[in-house]
């Protein structure tokens, strides 16, 4: 049983909630936020570009190896081939006629003298004949053992110049060839862009030359092989061949068989462009987003070819229009922000107080009644 003094505690307990009730039109909840409209609006920040006439243009830089179309290559011609004697080195310019190497023909000399003893010992025509044979195809490879140049040219490739050095047969020893047929080609597809006729800038030992494009994809017959489809070549121009062969050690230098072709495979002249990032692409159909005052606009785009980091556009977007290349960052009041955070943090602790208050008083009341 409650006792008096109790019972009306929990009378006017019921009371004050009944009013709180009425006042509010619904249960207490917890605390919800006092939300003020933000003063000052909040823009985004892109990073922009503007659709203008240019002309756009793509470099590539292919590697490429020297080589030239009159060119002879001598190979060990014995089973053993040893190599007697060097007369020259690589790199350097021959007459016809000049000897560059001499080859040991110890072995072959003993080889030549047994076979003319079976010659002279042949007992009938028929067996001397056969013995003859044998005999010239001797002294036939004996004349290999002296290497001469065969026409005024570079020796580009001494392989083997110490004396001494024994190789197996067949392996290539030296080379001599015309300067002035040097071509530069490239045989990994490297060179798939080029086209047939096009002009090209050629760098040899770090200098630039001027050339053309004498062979390329384009040019390969219809059943090529996949070789030919990979192989591309150029050709200096003649002033540019004379000034690379006859400029310091440049005809020397350029047979050690490196340089790089320079060819501009793409340009567009006076088209409509956009920087490459402008252009996005959903499913298989390209937008460019322009802005059009603080408004952004997605514009559907037909585009054609890029380089340069610049994309064609066919249609859809105009002159002068700003497209975006990046998404908008927000740029706000922040002061402003921070102002109306505090105001609703005030607005929150005057409200803590205000129930503090309340509650003190309904304490006071209470002991006032006992």
């Amino acid at each position: 049983m409650l006792s008096a003094k109790n019972k009306i505690r929990a009378m006017s307990l019921l009371v004050s909630l009944a009013v709180a009730v009425s006042v509010s039109g619904c249960a207490p909840s917890v605390e919800q936020e006092i939300v003020k409209p933000i003063n000052g609006e909040t823009k985004l920040s892109y990073e922009t570009a503007v659709a203008e006439y240019r002309t756009i243009e793509n470099e590539e830089r292919i590697p490429a190896n020297i080589g030239f179309s009159t060119s002879t290559s001598f190979e060990a011609p014995f089973k053993e081939t040893k190599i007697k004697k060097v007369y020259t080195s690589q790199n350097s310019t021959v007459k016809k006629g000049d000897v560059l190497m001499e080859l040991d023909t110890t072995d072959l000399d003993f080889q030549i003298t047994e076979q003319e003893i079976l010659v002279a010992q042949a007992s009938d025509s028929m067996s001397k004949e056969a013995a003859q044979i044998e005999l010239d195809e001797l002294l036939k490879l004996k004349q290999q053992s002296i290497i001469e140049a065969p026409y005024d040219g570079l020796v580009n490739k001494m392989i083997f110049a110490s004396e001494g050095t024994t190789v197996p047969q067949g392996t290539e020893i030296c080379c001599v060839s015309v300067p002035e047929t040097l071509f530069i080609y490239n045989e990994g597809g490297a060179g798939k862009n080029l086209r047939f006729g096009m002009e090209v800038k050629l760098v040899v030992n770090n200098e630039e030359y001027a050339g053309t494009i004498t062979a390329a994809p384009d040019t390969a017959p219809a059943d090529a092989s996949k070789a030919a489809l990979n192989y591309s070549a150029a050709k200096l121009y003649d002033d540019d061949l004379k000034r690379l062969l006859t400029e310091g050690t440049g005809a020397a230098q350029a047979a050690e068989g490196w340089a790089t072709i320079y060819a501009v495979t793409v340009r567009r002249t006076n088209v409509l462009a956009v920087p490459e990032k402008a252009i996005k692409k959903e499913n298989n159909s390209y937008y460019c987003s322009i802005l059009r005052g603080e408004e952004k606009y997605d514009m559907p785009v037909e585009v054609g070819v890029t380089a340069g980091g610049y994309t064609e556009i066919l249609s859809g977007i105009n002159e002068g229009d700003t497209v975006i290349l990046s998404d908008g960052a927000a740029v706000g009041n922040n002061n402003n922000n921070n102002n109306d955070r505090n105001d609703r943090n005030d607005q929150n602790n005057r409200g803590e107080q205000g129930e503090n208050d309340e509650q003190g008083g309904n304490n006071d009341r209470d002991d006032q009644r006992e």
